[in-house]
């Protein structure tokens, strides 16, 4: 008897909870990339086109789910530079990245994020700091974190006597509208 009484709590607990998720839905911003050909120049491309499928109750702490980025959606200056990153990152076999969000902690000098980021159908777990504003019926989140290409299954080009860096500094600036 106690067991069922216990069970049915647990349920409805669970239950309640998820009725106060809200869903967060991607509103604006970018995801940036950042790296260098060694002695030439910086490759910095970046998309404004996310998808964001995350969600939340009252507390930051609770933030869950994904981000994904379409690699085609990142350009930078150069089309022709665009059109070799893509070929390095196998964007026909594999053509998007996701950051499934698992762990928020708040800290004394912003938010740590801990998640797996899948890319080149390779998953490496991600650590980043982050500053998360909570701003009525939107979310605000800023950091980064740097991955290195290799790591991923990734070959760095190289052209004639220049190659670029393994390092990739990844950047996201995004608010998120409640739903």
């Amino acid at each position: 008897m106690f067991t069922k009484i216990a069970f049915s709590l647990l349920c409805a607990s669970l239950l309640c909870g998820s009725m106060y998720a809200k869903e967060l839905s991607f509103k604006e911003g970018t995801i940036g990339a950042q790296t260098e050909i060694l002695g030439d120049s910086n490759i910095n491309p970046k998309s404004s086109q996310v998808e964001a499928k995350l969600s939340m109750d009252d507390a930051i702490e609770s933030l869950k789910g994904d981000i994904s980025l379409d690699l085609l959606n990142l350009k930078s200056e150069n089309d022709k530079r665009d059109e070799h990153m893509y070929e390095t990152l196998h964007v026909k076999e594999h053509p998007s990245t996701v950051f499934q969000l698992k762990e928020v902690s708040k800290e004394s000098d912003g938010y740590h994020l801990i998640g797996l980021l899948t890319l080149n159908k390779q998953t490496k777990e991600i650590n980043t700091k982050a500053d998360i504003t909570d701003q009525n019926d939107l979310l605000k989140l800023k950091g980064g974190f740097s991955i290195k290409m290799s790591e991923f299954g990734i070959e760095p080009p190289t052209l004639l006597f220049l190659s670029v860096r393994d390092e990739v500094v990844i950047s996201y600036d995004l608010t998120l509208a409640k739903n």
